[in-house]
């Protein structure tokens, strides 16, 4: 069984429209096709996906996931758009530049602030159709080295719920 999430871009002139493909239990089926190094600009911003729009980055944000035997791990930049968070390393680490987090698959989130150490997000996520390798869901973690998370929860939890929101609303 599929269905549809139909939602419309916020703050458009023109009021587009743009469809995601999701399954019944809420895996993203299409747009991206991939979570591992999704296409990137000549600047290294990552491309955006119709009726997206990019609304916060991070610098000095550590990433890692992990997914079976694949482990990612580095250091970058992080984007919060409208319809997924993406980290892209400082330095290509091997093959591995950039990840991909739909906000329309996120579940288990949680902040935490240990004693020793960084505060971090972690969370888990259900590897893409497209995703090469990535069987096992996918446990990521972004730690927050050079401090912003205020910032950057309330506005990452205002999309997930807003998305949420849009998933659960009939087509």
């Amino acid at each position: 069984r599929r269905c549809w999430l139909r939602a419309r871009q916020e703050e458009s002139v023109a009021g587009e429209i743009f469809e995601l493909e999701v399954s019944a239990k809420g895996g993203l089926l299409s747009a991206p096709p991939a979570m591992e190094n999704p296409a990137l600009s000549a600047n290294r911003l990552p491309e955006q996906i119709a009726g997206e729009m990019i609304m916060l980055s991070r610098a000095g944000i550590e990433f890692t996931a992990k997914s079976g035997a694949h482990k990612f791990h580095a250091h970058g930049d992080l984007y919060v758009t409208t319809l997924r968070v993406v980290f892209v390393a400082s330095r290509a680490s091997g093959s591995f530049q950039a990840f991909d987090l739909p906000l329309a698959t996120m579940r288990s989130e949680k902040f935490n602030q240990p004693i020793f150490g960084a505060n971090n997000l972690s969370g888990t996520t259900p590897p893409l159709a497209g995703s090469t390798g990535l069987a096992d869901d996918i446990n990521w973690k972004i730690a927050f080295n050079n401090g912003g998370a205020g910032t950057f929860l309330h506005i990452f939890f205002r999309l997930l719920v807003e998305m949420r929101q849009r998933m659960a609303a009939p087509a």
